[in-house]
């Protein structure tokens, strides 16, 4: 079986949530160099504001990575009993 890219889920549909989290890493980094070359502080703010959504959908992935793993290890699907 094909392994999915770091934009699949691990049954292979698409996951919006790591698209995103590679958007707004790129944008994170543009607004904060944006930021120090201007010295605008919306910059800054636009930049932290752009790292904080990073490490929120990361989070959110990383969460539904490791219910997935628990659920392997118990041998059933995540949220649902025997």
């Amino acid at each position: 079986m094909k392994q999915p890219s770091i934009f699949q889920e691990q049954d292979g549909a698409f996951s919006m949530r790591r698209t995103l989290a590679l958007l707004y890493a790129l944008s994170s980094n543009g607004c904060l160099w944006l930021a120090a070359l201007s010295g605008s502080m919306a910059g800054v703010w636009a930049g932290l504001a752009a790292l904080a959504a990073v490490l929120i959908l990361t989070g959110y992935t990383t969460i539904e990575g490791l219910k997935g793993l628990a659920s392997a290890i118990k041998g059933t699907e995540c949220g649902k009993e025997d």
